[in-house]
């Protein structure tokens, strides 16, 4: 699994997949992929939360987390860590 945001700084879906095909690293470590597409009014900070919140998911899985540099979402850890008194 791969989690990315394309189209924002001039990034694209399209080119984003090109590069990871023409990569001879990356190329042989996906088999297919998924786009999700958000409305317009998700803010981006809304859609990193989601991008947090699937790689906290699949943290443990190795094969879906060999592209991710990433693998867990700090919000989450924090709030594992917490107790509930520590919460306001």
């Amino acid at each position: 699994m791969y989690v990315g945001m394309a189209g924002s700084a001039g990034a694209s879906i399209r080119g984003r997949l090109r590069r990871h095909a023409k990569s001879k690293k990356k190329s042989k470590m996906w088999t297919h992929f998924s786009i999700f597409e958000v409305h317009d009014n998700v803010t981006e900070y809304e859609i990193k939360e989601l991008e947090g919140l699937f790689r906290h998911i699949y943290r443990k899985d190795t094969r879906a987390n060999m592209l991710n540099r990433q693998r867990s979402f700090k919000k989450l850890r924090k709030v594992r860590e917490n107790s509930l008194k520590s919460w306001k």
